[in-house]
């Protein structure tokens, strides 16, 4: 059995109009972009950014460019 912090998921919520990505705790640590794509020509390109103090303590942001 999977631990939850080993399980690649990707869920659609049409409803939302959302896609959620769970990346395994590994995969999140070692990446820095992801890439999406629409019939592998339009991209959806989301970075990293380096940490940041927030309300709640640290936490990650992220920003998102949209490339035809």
């Amino acid at each position: 059995m999977s631990k939850v912090d080993d399980i690649f998921q990707v869920d659609y919520l049409p409803d939302e109009k959302k896609i959620k990505i769970n990346l395994p705790e590994e995969v999140w640590r070692n990446i820095d972009t992801v890439i999406m794509t629409r019939l592998f020509q339009e991209e959806l390109v989301v970075g990293k950014q380096e940490e940041s103090e927030g309300e709640e303590g640290k936490k990650k942001e992220s920003e998102a460019e949209y490339n035809a």
